[in-house]
């Protein structure tokens, strides 16, 4: 089994994650600390996020509280669009939405099966990457 982690940068007003592994609260509560950081640098501008979850496993139900103020938090703080990347899986699907109200934000989230159409969309909501990959 995968280690559960996660990388994450920025381009741009983009910032890019890749999640690995199944999800505890320990490490779900350290990863948005860090998002959070990582927004506090883009909030001045609208900004946005590709994440790449092939390599997701799921999380503890537990994990969804955190992660759901975490993307809360960053609407609040100028975040207005979310790429999600990952082969078509029930299971994330379900707990990804559980997560963020998917329904309320359907026009701002798009789940694509490969980087360059994640990319491509955001593209075409004014967010450009220089680098469109993810060194993890």
């Amino acid at each position: 089994m995968i280690k559960a982690n996660y990388f994450i940068r920025t381009d741009n007003n983009v910032v890019i994650v890749h999640v690995k592994g199944a999800w505890d609260l320990a490490i779900a509560e350290k990863f948005s600390q860090e998002f959070k950081k990582v927004g506090r640098q883009l909030n001045h501008t609208p900004w946005a996020h590709l994440v790449y979850f092939d390599e997701w496993a799921l999380s503890t139900p537990d994990v969804e509280p955190v992660i759901n103020e975490m993307l809360v938090w960053a609407q609040v703080n100028n975040m207005t669009h979310t790429a999600r990347v990952y082969k078509d899986h029930a299971l994330k699907t379900y707990q990804l939405n559980r997560m963020l109200d998917a329904e309320k934000h359907k026009d701002n989230i798009c789940h694509v099966e490969n980087s360059s159409e994640g990319f491509a969309w955001l593209t075409k909501h004014g967010f450009h990457v220089t680098t469109a990959k993810v060194v993890a």
